[in-house]
Order: structure tokens, then C-alpha cells, then sequence
């Protein structure tokens, strides 16, 4: 394959006086290695401005590794902190192009070690090698154009439509408030390895949107939220033997037994004279009999007993609507927002058969007659539909028109969120010193 040229950056240098901006990219040649592996040669191409005039190679990367040519200013080869910036820069500049330069997991895994550690030791492209991929170099590798994620012909991912029912629901100058279900294409979170902790997802729902029905808003609407709390037990042998386990993790064995010591005393001296009822604990434990000083003494050790805090929970929302079309049109309507459901929460079969992904999701929202939020009513994180239901004699009785369509329909969904709510998602507004007028979640 060709070489490839990153797009141009500027990179600030110098400072004071000699402050200046280059203008530099990366272009990246795919090669073989003396024993026929694959690497990956960087260039660092420089220019005299944004629109690529002036271009020169002043020289080549191999990991965090430049070596400059004679091209390159004496600024740039003897500045610490420029080469610092433009080696990040460049190897941000390489990952841009990769997926246009390599086509399978192997040359991924060569490309990310030639622009990370260098092209030195480079393993043998027969898969033979133990593969180091990352959570998220694992995930593009399966979402990649070509690749093992790539939905089975057939799959609809976007192009929903926007349906609403009745047809009549928005028109006239009063209006009537209503309930808008966004579909969304499921979007995974990413992994950051710096914090362990996940990417929240994007939350701009006009543009993720892939469909939408509008519904009037039904009765008997309501929601609940719940965290979890629970007893939790803790006696002073416990703490004892959680700080033994701390220290020793932190400061060594050595230092373990120290603090175990330490605490033994301190435990002793918690008892005062009654001397038996430590011996009668300490033998329980070590017997495997818990409850020896309660046979001898009828007494036992203070379990400390509180309630804490265990865990948020997942809310949960049903709904239920009666769809009775009153004309062709109004028909139509109905089936398709029936198909728009139950579509959109099946799953995704991949093309390989290997995987599957999963359903789109959902926003839901609450809108007054002007189409804004509803502030008295509970907002929604974003949902999966967990189950959708249809009766198709909702009255008792089979009832079609001419066409064959039902004179009724009544459908039941059960949404959850995806994500639990937090205190931060409410925010810390206040309107003279009181929480605003609106519910929030």
C-alpha cells in the first residue's frame, strides 16, 4: 500500500521573542523488515504554513525516538520541549490515518507498536505472537468498516421515520402535551485506562436521532427512584483484622504483623480486667467457633452495626396506549410506529454470525403543547425497551376495517434506563436561594 499524509497542525516553539509556530505532519509508509514483517516508517513533514507550502522531510520517528536531518532547524533539534511536542503531535497525526492503512488485526497491532515502542523486535505477522490490544483498540477492531461487527444485510440502523398519533395531536392554537420517544443507535462507552472508569455517552439527541414517535401523553404516568442501603456488622476484631490486611498490602508483611501487635494491645486494652472474654474470642476464632464467648459469657463482642449505603438502582417506566385509527391514513400510522418499536429494541446480528450487538436505544420526553420540555413532569436518561406488547383485539372482539387493518390496537412498553441517576444530573441551580421550580429526574 502507498504511503499516507496526515492532515497539517501547528505546533507552537521557542518562547519570549522567539516564539514561533511550525507547521508539521506525519507521513507514514508501510514497509518490510528484514525477516518480512510489516512496520510502519513515520516521516515528520514539515511546511511553511496551514495550506501545505514548502513541504520537506526533517525526519523520522521510531516510537518516541526523532532522528532529525540536515532539513530540520537548529530551534527544532535543540529544543527539549518542541521535540516533546511535535513527537506527541506526530503520533497523534499517525493514528488518524491508520484505518486507512492498515486492513486487518495484525497490521494494527504492528502499526500501534511502530508509532508507540518503535519497529525493534517487531513480532512475526503470524498471529503466532501473544496480541496486545486495548479495551478500546478491541472494540474499534470489531466496529471497523470490514470488520467482525458489521451488521448482517438487512439490519436497519438509521432512516426510521417520524410518526404521530393521532394525526390531529399538534394542530389547532391550544395544542396538546405529549410524549416523544427518540430511537438512537446504541452507543457503546469508551474505556479510559488513566481513571478505570468509563466515557459518558453523547447526549445531543437531535443528532443521534435515527427516528421518532409522538404520542399523547396517557394516563396514569409515574416514576419512582431507589438506591440501595443495607446493615453492615463490623466488631473490633473485624477492624483489627481489615487494618492488618491494609497495612500489610501497603507497607510489607513486617509491617503488618507491627500493626497487628499494635491493635492486639489496644483491643486488650478495650476489655480492661474481663481478660477471659478476649481469651474466649480469640479461641472461638481460632476454633472456628464464633459464638464462644456468648456460650461462656452470654455476652457479645459490639458489632458496630449501621446502615450503609450500598448502590444506586435502575428506574423503570411502563406505559400503555390505545391506537384507534380513525382513517386510512391514521392506519398506516399505527402499523408503523407498531413495526418502529418492536424493530428498533430487536437485536443486531452481525454479518460474521460471530456477534451480536446491541438494539438501538431510546430518549424519552416529556413536551408541553409548544413542543419544549415538560418542566412538572420527571425527565429521562436514556433507556433500553425492555419488552413491547401488543393486543390486537384490545375490545374483546376481532374487529377489522375493509383493508384488513384492526379497528384497535393497544400496545404496552416497559423502558429502563440505561444509566442510574445522580445528584449531579439535578445540578446545584437556585432561584433566590431555593431549588428552581421544575422537577428534574
Amino acid at each position: 500500500m502507498a504511503a499516507v499524509t496526515s492532515g497539517i497542525n501547528g505546533i507552537p516553539i521557542g518562547e519570549g521573542k522567539d516564539k514561533k509556530e511550525i507547521f508539521t505532519a506525519t507521513k507514514v509508509t508501510p514497509t518490510k523488515d528484514s525477516d518480512g514483517n510489516t512496520i510502519y516508517k513515520m516521516e515528520i513533514v514539515q511546511y511553511d504554513n496551514q495550506k501545505g507550502d514548502g513541504e520537506k522531510v526533517i525526519g523520522t520517528r521510531n516510537g518516541d525516538k526523532i532522528t532529525w536531518n540536515d532539513k530540520a532547524s537548529d530551534d527544532i533539534k535543540g529544543n527539549a520541549n518542541a521535540n516533546k511536542e511535535i513527537n506527541k503531535t506526530s503520533k497523534n497525526q499517525a493514528k488518524s490515518v491508520r484505518d486507512n492503512i492498515t486492513t486487518s488485526a495484525s497490521e494494527d497491532r504492528a502499526f500501534n507498536k511502530s508509532n508507540a515502542k518503535g519497529n525493534e523486535g517487531t513480532e512475526s505477522e503470524n498471529d503466532q505472537g501473544e496480541p496486545k490490544m486495548t479495551y478500546n483498540e478491541a472494540a474499534n477492531e470489531i466496529n471497523k468498516p470490514g470488520g467482525a461487527g458489521v451488521p448482517k444485510p438487512g439490519t436497519r440502523e438509521k432512516g426510521f421515520g417520524v410518526y404521530v398519533f393521532p394525526k390531529s395531536l399538534r394542530q389547532g392554537t391550544d395544542g396538546q402535551d405529549f410524549l416523544k420517544f427518540d430511537m438512537m443507535k446504541y452507543e457503546p462507552k469508551d474505556f479510559n485506562k488513566d481513571n478505570f472508569s468509563f466515557t459518558e455517552r453523547s447526549t445531543d439527541i437531535n443528532k443521534r436521532s435515527i427516528g421518532s414517535v409522538i404520542l399523547p401523553i396517557p394516563g396514569g404516568i409515574q416514576d419512582g427512584q431507589a438506591v440501595t442501603w443495607g446493615e453492615s456488622t463490623m466488631s473490633p476484631i473485624d477492624m483489627a483484622k481489615a487494618n492488618f490486611a491494609l497495612t500489610t498490602v501497603l507497607d510489607g508483611p513486617g509491617k503488618g504483623v507491627e500493626e497487628l501487635g499494635k491493635m492486639a494491645q489496644n483491643v486488650a486494652g478495650a476489655f480492661g480486667d474481663n481478660q477471659d472474654a478476649l481469651a474466649a474470642v480469640i479461641a472461638g476464632m481460632a476454633a472456628g467457633a464464633g459464638n464462644m464467648l456468648t456460650r461462656t459469657t452470654g455476652a457479645i463482642a459490639n458489632p458496630n452495626m449501621e446502615l450503609l449505603f450500598g448502590g444506586p438502582s435502575l428506574r423503570t417506566f411502563s406505559f400503555q396506549f390505545q391506537l384507534a385509527p380513525r382513517n386510512k391514513k391514521e392506519a398506516k400510522e399505527v402499523i408503523q410506529i407498531i413495526r418502529f418499536f418492536k424493530q428498533g429494541m430487536a437485536p443486531i446480528r452481525t454479518k460474521s454470525m460471530l456477534f451480536m450487538k446491541s438494539p438501538h436505544t431510546f430518549k424519552l420526553s416529556y413536551r408541553n403543547s409548544k413542543g419544549d420540555p415538560h418542566k412538572y413532569l420527571n425527565k429521562f436518561k436514556e433507556c433500553g425497551l425492555g419488552s413491547f406488547g401488543v393486543n390486537y383485539a384490545p375490545n374483546g372482539n376481532y374487529s377489522t376495517f375493509e383493508d384488513g387493518v384492526m379497528t384497535a390496537y393497544q400496545v404496552s412498553m416497559t423502558f429502563r434506563e440505561l444509566n442510574p441517576i445522580y445528584n449531579d444530573d439535578y445540578g446545584n441551580e437556585s432561584v433566590n436561594g431555593k431549588l428552581p421550580a421544575e422537577i428534574g429526574f
